[in-house]
């Protein structure tokens, strides 16, 4: 079944996760909560388990409304996926040069 936790947060703290719980579509502080508890294990745990190829980074954008705009309006599906597809836009723009690019294979063993 499971064993019952309990957290006490102070006023602030419930403030800000009731604000932020509304803003991201839960009812409640206190979902909101375990949803990001859960979410951070899940995190972790697919952090230790992914190989050389497949990270997951976190990135703070200033402007993260006028992505989400141009993301939807382009109907790009979700920004996970408009960010990976940029960045290989990029890359395949400006590729390394062949030193790097060699050097960058010969220390993974590629």
């Amino acid at each position: 079944m499971g064993i019952k936790m309990t957290l006490t947060f102070d006023n602030e703290t419930i403030e800000t996760l009731r604000r932020r719980a509304l803003a991201e579509g839960f009812f409640k502080p206190s979902i909101y909560a375990r949803y990001l508890l859960w979410r951070g294990i899940q995190e972790d745990c697919m952090a230790s388990a992914e190989d050389e190829d497949h990270q997951t980074i976190r990135v703070a954008v200033n402007n993260y409304r006028e992505i989400k705009a141009y993301v939807e309006e382009k109907q790009l599906g979700t920004i996970n996926n408009f960010a990976a597809f940029a960045m290989k836009q990029y890359m395949t723009r400006y590729p390394l040069k062949t030193a790097p690019r060699n050097r960058d294979r010969e220390s993974t063993g590629d």
